[in-house]
Parts: C-alpha cells; sequence; structure tokens
C-alpha cells in the first residue's frame, strides 16, 4: 500500500509548486491486536521499527522490517502487570525501558535495556522508591527527562504532602543511567498555592521549570526556576510583569545560545482578546534575565491568520505548540487554532482556563512533553495522555496517565450527552529575530473537524537539517489526503505536497506521528477501532 505523488501536474493544483515526492507505506493489522490495545512507537533500533504493545496486561515489542511487516516479537515478560507509569528511550542499538510499579505503600522506579534484538540486558534495576503511597492509587511519582544532546537524563520526583512546601528530589544520571549526582530542594508553597510546571533539561543537565503562584483576583504570579546539573544552586527569577495579562506560558530552551525562552499569548484585561505576544528569554551563563519583548498584533499581523472582517479576536482561538530555534538566535513560534462547540449552545472558550491557559496543568508533571498534542479541551482530562484517555488519580505525588486510546473529548456522546464538535484549523507560524521582535507570520491553511473524537484531527511534525517538516490528515468530499508542508532554514514556507490515502476505513493520526529517522515517521491509523502503523517518508 505505497502511494506517492508522482506528477507536477497534481503539486501545481493543490500546492502551486513542486516538492520531491512524498511516500508511505502501511503495515497490516496483527489479529492479535485489540481494540483497547495501548501502544508507543519507540523508533528505528538496528534496522527495524519498533513499537510497543500492550494487549489485555501482555506486553510486547513489535519490530518491523522496511515493507512494515512484522519480523519479531519480544515479549516484556519481567514487566509487572501493574504499571504506574511507562516510559521509552530510544537510540540506534538498544531501548532503556523506565517503568514504576506499586508494592504495598511504596512506589519503585525501575530500569531495564533491551538490546538491538529485543533482548533483556542483564536485570532491571532500581532507581529509587517512594513511600507512603495510598495502596492500588497507581500514583505516577517518578518523572524522566533527556537533554537534547541525548547525554543527560534526570529522574525527579515532587511531593506535595506538605502544605507550605513542595520537596523537589532529582537524580542526575549520564546516558546509561549511571548515577552523577542526587539533590533535594524547597519550594515554599504558602498553603498550596504555588505549583510547578513546564519541566526541561539542558544539554549540561541543568534542571528548569516554572513556578506559578495563585493570587486572590489577579492572574498568577510566575518565575523561572533553575537548579544546577550538581544540585548545589537554586535561583529563582519572578517574570515581572504588571500590565499585561499572560496566558499559557511555554518554555523552551535553545541549547545552541545557552538561553531559556518563554513565550506567552497576552491580553490587556481580564478576559480581553488576545492582544500579542510576550517573550522572555533568560542567559544560562549569566544565570539572569536578558530580554523580555511584547510584540503587539497590528490589523496586518492578524489579517495574515483570518480573513475575517473583524480582526480583533481572531488569536483567541490560537494556542501554543512549540517553539523551533535557529543558529542565530531567532526563532518561530508554532500555534493552531482549536475551537469546540456541543449541540447545546456550548461552545468553547479560551477563557474558561485564562490565567494559565486552556492546556495548562500544573499538577501534571509529565504534561511539559505533550506527545499527543495540546487542545484546549484536554486541560483537565479529556485529551490523551501517553496511554490514551486520562484517568484521574490525584494524589500529592501528581496524576496517572492510564486508558483507553481511542475515546477522546465525550465517548458518550450517543447516551443522551451532548454531542461535541472539534475543530482544528490553521496553523500559525509567527518568526521573531534575536531579540524578540516579530518579524513575520505565516500560515499553513488546513480546516479540520470532528464529531466526538478529535484523534484523526491536528498535525505532526519531523525536524531535521532542511527544516521543520509538517504532516496533517485533510478529508474533502469523501478523499482521505495525507498534506506536507516545510519550514526551511531560510524561513521559507513550501506548501501543497499531497498524497492521496484510498484505504477505505483508514482514519490517520497525525498528533501521533514520530520521528525515527532523518526523513522517516511512523504514522498510525485506525481501521475499525483498531491500530495499525505506517511507515511515512518526507522529502
Amino acid at each position: 500500500m505505497k502511494k506517492s505523488i508522482l506528477s507536477f501536474f497534481i503539486s501545481m493544483l493543490i500546492g502551486g509548486q513542486w516538492c520531491e515526492a512524498q511516500s508511505y507505506l502501511a503495515s497490516t493489522i496483527e489479529k492479535t491486536d485489540k481494540e483497547a490495545m495501548q501502544y508507543e512507537i519507540l523508533g528505528k533500533v538496528g534496522s527495524h521499527y519498533w513499537v510497543f504493545k500492550n494487549n489485555a496486561g501482555i506486553s510486547t515489542i513489535a519490530q518491523y522490517n522496511e515493507q512494515m511487516q512484522i519480523v519479531k516479537q519480544n515479549d516484556l515478560s519481567f514487566l509487572p502487570k501493574s504499571l504506574n507509569g511507562l516510559e521509552f528511550i530510544s537510540s540506534n542499538d538498544q531501548v532503556v525501558i523506565f517503568y514504576q510499579f506499586q508494592v504495598n505503600a511504596t512506589v519503585y522506579a525501575a530500569v531495564a535495556k533491551l538490546n538491538a534484538d529485543g533482548k533483556l540486558m542483564g536485570e532491571p534495576k532500581i532507581m529509587d522508591t517512594a513511600d507512603k503511597i495510598r495502596p492500588g492509587s497507581g500514583t505516577k511519582v517518578f518523572n524522566l527527562l533527556r537533554s537534547d544532546n541525548e547525554e543527560k537524563i534526570l529522574l525527579f520526583s515532587i511531593n506535595k504532602t506538605n502544605a507550605s512546601a513542595i520537596k523537589v528530589k532529582t537524580l542526575s544520571l549520564n546516558k546509561n543511567f549511571e548515577l552523577l549526582s542526587e539533590s533535594e530542594f524547597i519550594v515554599q508553597s504558602q498553603n498550596k498555592k504555588s505549583a510547578l510546571s513546564d519541566f526541561a533539561l539542558d544539554n549540561q543537565g541543568n534542571l528548569f521549570c516554572l513556578r506559578n503562584i495563585t493570587q486572590t483576583n489577579m492572574a498568577p504570579a510566575v518565575s523561572l526556576l533553575y537548579l544546577s546539573a550538581d544540585g548545589k544552586e537554586v535561583i529563582e527569577s519572578a517574570i515581572v510583569n504588571n500590565s499585561l495579562e499572560l496566558d499559557e506560558i511555554r518554555l523552551k530552551i535553545d541549547n545552541a545560545k545557552g538561553q531559556v525562552i518563554l513565550n506567552s499569548f497576552y491580553a490587556t484585561e481580564k478576559k480581553g482578546h488576545v492582544e500579542g505576544l510576550y517573550s522572555y528569554l533568560w542567559d544560562v551563563a549569566a544565570k539572569k534575565e536578558i530580554l523580555t519583548n511584547a510584540n503587539r498584533f497590528t490589523d496586518f499581523n492578524r489579517g495574515a491568520v483570518s480573513s475575517k472582517r473583524n480582526l480583533k479576536n481572531v488569536f483567541d482561538t490560537y494556542y501554543l505548540d512549540k517553539v523551533a530555534t535557529q543558529a542565530d538566535g531567532s526563532y518561530t513560534v508554532i500555534a493552531e487554532a482549536a475551537d469546540s462547540y456541543s449541540n447545546r449552545n456550548n461552545y468553547f472558550s479560551r477563557w474558561d482556563f485564562y490565567w494559565g491557559g486552556a492546556f495548562y496543568n500544573p499538577f501534571m508533571f509529565n504534561y511539559w512533553n505533550r506527545p499527543f498534542g495540546f487542545y484546549p479541551w484536554g486541560r483537565f482530562g479529556w485529551g490523551m495522555g501517553p496511554w490514551g484517555f486520562n484517568s484521574f488519580g490525584m494524589g500529592p505525588w501528581g496524576f496517572n496517565f492510564w486508558g483507553n486510546p481511542f475515546m477522546w473529548g465525550n465517548p458518550f456522546a450517543s447516551f443522551g450527552y451532548p454531542s461535541v464538535t472539534y475543530n482544528a484549523n490553521k496553523i500559525a507560524l509567527l518568526s521573531f529575530d534575536a531579540k524578540g521582535n516579530l518579524q513575520s507570520i505565516k500560515t499553513i491553511d488546513k480546516s479540520q473537524n470532528d464529531q466526538n473524537v478529535d484523534q484523526f484531527i491536528g498535525y505532526g511534525t519531523i525536524e531535521n537539517q532542511e527544516g521543520i517538516h509538517f504532516l496533517y490528515h485533510q478529508k474533502r468530499k469523501g478523499q482521505h489526503s495525507l498534506v506536507f508542508n516545510s519550514l526551511t532554514k531560510q524561513g521559507q514556507l513550501e506548501k501543497g505536497a499531497v498524497v492521496l490515502a484510498n484505504e477505505k476505513n483508514y482514519e490517520w493520526m497525525p498528533r501521533m506521528l514520530k520521528q525515527v529517522s532523518d526523513n522517516e515517521a511512523i504514522l498510525p491509523y485506525q481501521n475499525k477501532n483498531r491500530i495499525g502503523f505506517a511507515k511515512v517518508k518526507f522529502k
């Protein structure tokens, strides 16, 4: 089942310019893969593409060859039947499995290594433990971060059992999971008025996160926290801003420039329209703020993302997704227009989640990764976590992520609940220079919607030396297409490559796209409530 763009004529009709051929190759769905299968795409290990699968509590690694045929299945029988958390770190020759399990009131954090054949290397190793966890709670206690250069790993836990203080414990590890240093620090929480979010690790092993302090009748006070790689130094830098109402702050590390970049849409009054984008830069070497900038959107800027006559509120449905940095210190902020409404006239409003943003949840300590999208309705558990539909198991240690990977939004709409329409529309690419000044706005013009589920809308990306490449699924007049766009390193948006996807009843899931090599990714699809996988080639 291989499709590709073979004619200049098709590309000119769809996108107005020529691209090299893009293609995909889909696997068949295994008979043993059940409807409620949990999965994670791990990457390319050796010459095979690895996918973790869990069917009714049985965990395996499926290895696909270049033709997307399964050539090997590895049983992971060493994993406990009941897990509090499960994560994977893949490289060219091995996969490290990081998992959490509970025995009585103790949660254990363990690692196991698989070689390129999928066989266990040695015995699993316990890395840390946490006591006094309610038995059967399924609480996810430990969190894992890896630096962009894949050399540094941080294992940390956050304890909020004390109402006046948040205790953060960290284990700094090298890429082989060998301990480098261990530390603890306390964040005063003023009777649970503080919360930590958006954790990130730079290439030197320094930890960064945001601290949010709830204030009566005011937006939260926000500061940037820095913990040195050796755990000996903690610095808090307040994000001082008295006139702007910041919304959904996002943190990005620019390792090449040694900077931390924060971006946030802002309004000038409570529940006002989005007026612009605020940027904050912090220098890692100097250990201080070096720049703040508030770019107010002009009508020209607003007109770049909408054709509406009334331009005042056009950015109200846009939400930040990610930031791409360049070698000269410039960067591009990527945002997508998203909203929802029900048949009971319940239209989604950004301000339902104001002061923190529609996607911001300080309690979800794994939420900064956002591997499956960032849609506003996902804030309180209606979106995907690493395992699918979120289940709430909130305790002093955080949230759980377990459940059904298919039902997003409202799975019970046909049983008397309101029917919900989800929309994911244009992608805005906002380019800034090294001083945080807005230079240009470009858009990828898409329009997607679905009823009661949302995993088939949105987009996925891969990054390589050429730039950022976007993929989304378009349904139009009964025809399914995979649409490719690219933002080059020079800032040029190349639009329009389209691959027709004619398989009947295939629903593609672009937000779950996982990059596995420089120009390849694995894209899941759903057919009759069961999951299959396709290899997508970007050129």
